[in-house]
């Protein structure tokens, strides 16, 4: 696929997307029934946007999951890093995510094994690119699998739930290793029928549902639909730095603004590390506001474009071009 300019959704893809995004395992004629068509075009629709790269599905740890199993680190490398150095970052599974911003290419790098691990892992960035500045991450209040496109009414909303069962909501949590399990299975597709993914786990089809069921409800597992964003319109980013007198609580209250798509407390003199999205720059004073009069922020880098997130790498349109599975 070329770098032209993604066609704009329309809106019927943008229902279904937001559909998605909210529970991407529903059956398709309950998301048929919630957007208003029949259920032949919503299969025809999602099936143009995954062929196009417009839309893809994801399986994806909450940030609950991430404060117990995961560290993080916000690392900045030199701008000047050549294509095939660009490349061979994109290809690293624990690289989660990767910016170029105005500042430098802004990294997101994941370990599972402790901070020395993702030190190391660091260190091998150095070996094909500079590093100029590495935070860790203390928690993560928002991440890109969360965040939605809001155009679906609270209606439409209702009509997406699915009914969880006494058993399912009174169940004790599942153990990490069953949820690693499960999310490696449905790791490349988060709609796998629970059959396929009992006979893949070795447990019935009615066991491997429950299982889902009780990972979703626990919050260690989330399902989600991420997009090409210019196509929705949205063609601007920005990495905004900031402090305030309580990090976790501005963190929290940065995750409920419709434009961020990661809020992250790292370690450093500029704790607040806040992504968001929007139509046009002109749209940062009015955020920045709405953020809260004890935030003060300290640095803002443009988001040049996106080249990788959560295991997709993007092109200059945004769309998904290729999958590197996360690992980490």
């Amino acid at each position: 696929m070329d770098d032209a300019e993604a066609r704009p959704l329309d809106e019927i893809d943008l229902a279904l997307i937001h559909a998605l995004q909210l529970d991407a395992r529903a059956p398709w004629t309950r998301v048929a029934a919630a957007i208003g068509v029949d259920a032949a075009t919503v299969v025809r629709h999602w099936s143009a946007l995954r062929e196009e790269g417009l839309a893809w599905l994801t399986a994806w740890p909450t940030p609950e999951r991430w404060a117990s199993s995961t560290d993080l680190a916000l690392v900045l490398a030199h701008p000047g890093a050549s294509a095939e150095v660009r490349a061979a970052l994109v290809r690293r599974p624990w690289v989660l995510g990767v910016d170029e911003t105005s500042a430098g290419l802004l990294l997101l790098v994941a370990a599972s094994a402790g901070l020395p691990q993702l030190g190391e892992r660091v260190r091998d960035l150095e070996t094909e690119a500079t590093v100029l500045r590495m935070d860790v991450a203390a928690s993560v209040a928002a991440e890109d699998s969360t965040w939605r496109l809001r155009v679906l009414s609270a209606a439409q909303q209702r009509l997406l739930r699915s009914e969880r069962s006494a058993a399912v909501e009174g169940a004790r949590q599942p153990k990490p290793q069953a949820v690693a399990e499960i999310a490696e299975a449905l790791d490349e597709d988060p709609r796998m029928p629970s059959a396929t993914l009992g006979a893949r786990l070795g447990v019935s089809e009615a066991t491997a549902r429950r299982a889902v069921d009780r990972a979703t409800a626990a919050g260690l597992l989330r399902f989600g639909c991420d997009l090409a964003m210019p196509a929705a319109g949205f063609r601007r980013g920005a990495v905004l730095w900031a402090r305030s007198a309580d990090p976790e609580a501005a963190a929290a209250r940065a995750a409920r603004l419709p434009e961020v798509h990661r809020a992250v407390v790292v370690v450093g003199p500029a704790p607040l590390s806040v992504s968001v999205r929007a139509r046009s720059l002109t749209a940062l004073p009015a955020i920045e506001r709405s953020w809260g009069p004890d935030v003060e922020i300290v640095d803002r880098w443009t988001v040049l474009r996106p080249i990788k997130r959560n295991g997709h790498e993007l092109d200059a349109a945004g769309r998904s071009i290729a999958r590197i599975p996360p690992r980490w």
